[in-house]
């Protein structure tokens, strides 16, 4: 179903952009919620003006996201893991460990965890640097120090300990992808702003 998006209902769509949707979707949430409204002929001429409007929203949040980068930036997080005893850790640092540490270091900024960039899995104590797309046009590298928190476990209880972490993340990633519905494709022309943004409402 196409709608015309009437408010942002961020990270998928902003005020303005007529997005193909899940009908479900649109009938139980969008709609009712009077974020869109399905479009037709009258909606499409509202286009025009709901779009400037979005614009300027979206250079502002830009702006005020392009701070928060340059604060990120000179950022040096510490993460504390159990560890083996060769510095191997019990399951890895995972995107929300981050994000949870970064908003700690940030005044009331929600991030995301999907916008981290974890190239390769941290999974022993060392140092890192991790990207993060925090908007359109606007990214970050994190400095991080994985330490361990003294309590060293034996080789085997570790490897049994961290399948069981392992399982308990897919499991979490499964659910997320099976419950977001609000991930929509756009119908224009003009390139609208990306699916994986910070999702933060001033």
């Amino acid at each position: 179903m196409k709608v015309l998006f009437l408010k942002d209902n961020l990270p998928s769509a902003m005020a303005g952009e007529i997005k193909e949707v899940k009908p479900g979707f649109a009938r139980n949430y969008l709609i009712p919620q009077g974020i869109a409204e399905r479009a037709n002929k009258s909606s499409i001429a509202r286009v025009e003006k709901l779009r400037k409007e979005a614009e300027a929203r979206r250079a502002d949040m830009k702006t005020k996201w392009q701070g928060v980068s340059e604060l990120i930036n000179s950022m040096n997080l510490e993460i504390v893991a159990q560890t083996g005893p060769t510095g191997k850790l019990f399951g890895s640092v995972t995107n929300s460990q981050i994000a949870s540490s970064l908003e700690e270091n940030l005044d009331g900024v929600i991030i995301d965890r999907r916008s981290i960039r974890i190239n390769e899995p941290i999974k022993i104590i060392g140092k890192y640097e991790v990207p993060i797309k925090l908007f359109e046009g606007v990214e970050a590298q994190v400095k991080i120090l994985v330490k361990s928190d003294g309590n060293v476990m034996s080789e085997e209880l570790l490897e049994i300990s961290e399948g069981k972490a392992e399982e308990s993340a897919e499991e979490e990633d499964i659910q997320e992808e099976n419950t977001d519905d609000s991930d929509v494709e756009s119908e224009e022309k003009e390139a609208s702003a990306p699916e994986e943004k910070i999702s933060k409402e001033e």
